[in-house]
Formats: structure tokens, sequence, C-alpha cells
């Protein structure tokens, strides 16, 4: 009896931890490629290094909530995508994901347009992640 209670707790512990939830899944195949942490200022850009090429991209706060405005993407031929996002991101919160036109691009950097909601106690940080 004792036996089969255990049993039972295990498998259902195990199902639980199976389904986890949708944004949870969708982290398994995004990688960090930069972050800064917001000072007051209203925009920032992060330099992204190396050459590896990207589909897609998506913008994460951590730590405070911001109203993001803008995201401008450069590339390494020059190019760049202009991409509005005017939205209010609350910490532990991302963007949708942010198709980059083209093949897979090479994103040299990016810069962030937004506005910081919390005191100056509070400094979220902002993370850029590709896939």
């Amino acid at each position: 009896m004792k036996r089969t209670m255990i049993l039972a707790a295990a498998t259902t512990a195990l199902a639980i931890a199976g389904t986890s939830p949708a944004a949870a899944q969708h982290l398994r195949n995004w990688r960090t490629v930069g972050y800064t942490t917001v000072n007051g200022r209203d925009s920032d850009t992060i330099r992204v290094r190396g050459t590896a090429r990207y589909r897609q991209m998506r913008v994460c706060v951590y730590g405070g909530p911001i109203r993001m405005r803008d995201v401008d993407v450069r590339f390494r031929n020059g190019g760049h995508q202009d991409i509005g996002t005017r939205q209010l991101m609350r910490a532990g919160t991302c963007t949708r994901s942010l198709d980059l036109r083209g093949r897979s691009r090479d994103v040299t950097q990016v810069r962030l347009k937004y506005t910081p909601l919390a005191r100056d106690w509070v400094r979220p940080v902002v993370r850029v992640m590709v896939r």
C-alpha cells in the first residue's frame, strides 16, 4: 500500500514537471547575446560580438518595469531593421518573437529606446535574446 502511494506521488510529480508553461518551453532555444542595466537613460546600444546569424530576436526585462518604445537592429552588411514594439513590459516579461528580415541575419548591435517606470533605486536589466 505504502509503495503504491509513493509510486503514484512520483508519477504525479513527473507529470507536473513535464508539463511546463509555454513560456518556459520557448526559452529552450533562446540565447542571450547582450544585456544592459537601465540607469535612467532613455536609450541604450548593445553590441553583439561574433559572426553568428540569427532568425529571430526578443527583448526581456528583469528587476523592474519599463515602457519599450523601439528596437533598432543593425547588421554587419550595413543594413538595419527598425522594429516598433511600443508596450509596457513588467519585470520578468519578454517581447514577442521579432522576426529579422531576409535570410538569417548577422546582428552587430541593437539600439533600445525605452522609458524606465520605476524610481532610481530600481534598475531594470534589459536582455537581448536571439535564435
